[in-house]
């Protein structure tokens, strides 16, 4: 008789967590609809689980299985795109908003004062709280986030970046500068400072920004292809190799590399044991000097595309490594690749 309850009980209990399968339910982190769904059938909670370091929202549990409440799935990218709208929206002075072609960045052409309002310095303390080295470049993707590359963040030698300069093109020129220090610096968890792979990273700001012509976000760029053969670099990096930091912001408009030509150039290199991975990165510049490069100090910082419609730009990759500013093509992180990681962390960590 004992046994029947039991049997009875434990069938009624599993039925009623069961109904919970499939119903709707609103996913707390990003306020959108969702279904019931096992944790095993939902890759997004599962992500957010290793991301956040938190407990999900459940539904109930099926026998020792917990039923989260997972997003619909919505297709990565999409709330990139909403927030540049919503940045675009902030543009109002569209006769700041052209750039013009330059040769390139080593020996380069200083940019406009309004031209870059995305761009960030990193800076490191050298010892006195005051003093700082500007190491890193990042771009400014929200009123809160930096987009830089990971292996800014992990130096052994100079520590983690503590403060960000916005708002300036030449490092004099503090008119409109926004000095803010770095609440948190977040590295991709897949990356490893014995590669080049996944050498991308976010800095959260302690504040939001305050926006305006000189200080505002870039859009990403969600798809894999890209439409254009040119894009732009920028960056206060050095203006040849062993040589001096530019005090100006300066650009470049380099070619995007093709992939078999790029993959040739770094077929011995250590850090890339399974070579230029074509999803993961991009390569721009050339083989020769006359195409122009990047150079050390441009670390971290864009390269973008112009987008007319938005009047904004769009950023398609982050400066990762390169040879020696013009001897071969330089290597940097798609930003479509990590569209999901980025949008996890900027957007929906925080419920915007």
């Amino acid at each position: 008789m004992y046994k029947f309850l039991i049997i009875v009980i434990v069938t009624l209990v599993k039925n009623i967590y069961t109904q919970d399968i499939g119903n709707p339910c609103t996913h707390a982190r990003s306020n959108s609809p969702g279904l019931c769904k096992l944790l095993t059938q939902c890759k997004e909670i599962r992500d957010e689980i290793v991301i956040f370091q938190k407990l999900p929202q459940t539904c109930g549990f099926q026998e020792t299985q917990p039923i989260v409440c997972c997003p619909n799935p919505q297709r990565s990218g999409s709330i990139s795109e909403t927030k540049c709208r919503e940045y675009t929206s902030h543009t109002k002075e569209k006769q700041l908003c052209g750039h013009n072609i330059v040769k390139r960045i080593v020996e380069g052409k200083p940019a406009g004062r309004t031209e870059f309002p995305h761009m960030a310095l990193l800076g490191f303390p050298m010892g006195n709280p005051d003093n700082f080295q500007w190491l890193c470049g990042g771009s400014l993707i929200s009123e809160q986030y930096i987009l830089t590359v990971a292996h800014c963040l992990t130096s052994g030698v100079v520590g983690e970046p503590k403060v960000v300069w916005l708002g300036i093109t030449n490092l004099n020129d503090t008119n409109h500068k926004q000095e803010i220090k770095i609440a948190k610096n977040i590295v991709h968890p897949e990356y490893k400072n014995t590669s080049h792979y996944h050498d991308i990273a976010l800095v959260k700001l302690d504040k939001p920004i305050e926006t305006n012509s000189y200080v505002r976000p870039a859009c990403l760029h969600t798809q894999l292809e890209i439409p254009v053969k040119k894009v732009v670099a920028t960056g206060w990096g050095l203006t040849r190799y062993a040589g001096d930091s530019s005090q100006d912001l300066l650009k470049v408009t380099l070619n995007i590399v093709e992939y078999d030509f790029c993959n040739r150039n770094y077929l011995d290199t250590r850090k890339l044991r399974e070579g230029i991975i074509y999803d993961m990165q991009i390569c721009t510049g050339g083989s020769y000097p006359q195409q122009g490069d990047t150079c050390q100090g441009d670390t971290g910082g864009p390269i973008q595309i112009y987008n007319n419609d938005s009047c904004m730009y769009d950023v398609i990759g982050v400066i990762s490594f390169g040879k020696s500013c013009s001897g071969g093509p330089s290597v940097n992180t798609r930003v479509s690749h990590y569209i999901k990681w980025i949008e996890n962390i900027v957007w929906l960590e925080n419920g915007q």
